[in-house]
């Protein structure tokens, strides 16, 4: 199978690297101005113009967001598989074009870059709470945020033009989509969105509170002000808890993945007030890009649609953001300091 790799950034060159442990992936074709061949050790193109769709099987789609809607579009027409890297798109607008795209070409086989949802922690949390060892979920909350950095207004993730928006977008929607991976589709209650520090234009934290089809509410806080890298996903349940924190990144930035898991107590049953007894699980290996990758190609193979990170779950999460971004603006919630 022969693939294609528009954008060789960080998740572009994350995508190869997962091609290349695969011993069905034939060539692979780098459409990137600035990839350099030797270092890529694959074909590099120049522009979209110069690739041979006739030999290509399948697209992956790595570039900022400014251009992930044609480029999807284009692939979809072109050869009708297409991976696409979180977020589809600028905004709701962008998405709708891909989606119309998807529609129109009966047998095609889309894909988007959900990873989070397949990292260790949660999937061992999905696991217990769908177990019915924990009972239904009361609540989720979730913080996920980073330090910026000195370059972090040189971004282009922090240019409305090129990005559609800000933290909410480039990280917060790893967490929506975790969210809606427990809880099913979800509904903005209200949003606060600000650019408190960064003075980008666009916001640097996120504030959104939604509900589930059975009323269960759902916390998000992103932030680019943290200070200190954080990924922290709580879950609430009749009879216990469960706390995912820390994620297995390329830096190990956000420290050590684990899972803590209590089980529900009263004063007469535990020996220490409020404090139930505990369960720790670590967390060393994280082979996400690989399950995600592996779906994609099966789907291919078996000339079905993906089971992962899918067009309605796309769908579901950018309708989120929209409802977010549109709250946040009647509210006048996005101010400069």
């Amino acid at each position: 199978m022969n693939c294609l790799i528009f954008g060789y950034g960080y998740m572009g060159q994350i995508r190869h690297e997962a091609l290349r442990r695969r011993n069905d992936i034939g060539d692979v074709i780098i459409v990137d101005p600035a990839a350099n061949s030797s270092e890529a050790n694959a074909t590099v193109l120049r522009s979209a113009d110069q690739v041979r769709w006739d030999n290509v099987d399948a697209a992956f789609v790595c570039t900022p967001n400014d251009v992930t809607a044609d480029l999807c579009v284009e692939s979809l027409k072109r050869c009708g598989r297409v991976f696409c890297e979180k977020p589809p798109g600028r905004n709701w607008d962008d998405f709708s074009r891909i989606a119309a795209a998807a529609d129109a070409i009966p047998g095609h086989i889309l894909s988007f870059g959900f990873n989070h949802r397949l990292h260790p922690c949660v999937q061992s949390a999905k696991a217990l709470i769908a177990g019915g060892q924990l009972g239904d979920i009361l609540y989720i909350k979730g913080t996920y945020g980073k330090s910026g950095g000195a370059r972090y207004r040189e971004s282009w993730r922090n240019k409305r033009e090129v990005s559609g928006g800000g933290i909410l977008l480039d990280q917060g929607i790893h967490m929506l989509d975790i969210f809606q991976f427990f809880l099913g589709p979800l509904a903005v209650a209200d949003a606060v969105l600000i650019d408190s520090f960064w003075d980008c234009g666009v916001e640097d934290n996120a504030f959104v509170l939604m509900r589930g089809e059975q009323g269960v509410p759902a916390f998000l806080h992103s932030s680019a002000t943290l200070w200190k890298h954080t990924f922290r996903l709580e879950i609430g349940c009749r009879d216990g808890y469960v706390v995912a924190s820390g994620l297995l990144s390329k830096t190990g930035s956000y420290g050590r993945e684990q899972l803590v898991i209590g089980k529900r107590q009263f004063e007469d049953e535990a020996l220490a007030l409020g404090n139930p007894r505990e369960e720790v699980i670590h967390f060393d290996r994280d082979d996400s890009w690989d399950k995600e990758v592996q779906d994609f190609i099966d789907a291919i193979k078996e000339g079905r649609p993906s089971t992962h990170g899918t067009l309605d779950e796309a769908r579901s999460v950018m309708k989120l953001i929209r409802d977010a971004y549109a709250i946040s603006e009647r509210m006048k919630g996005l101010v400069h300091r």
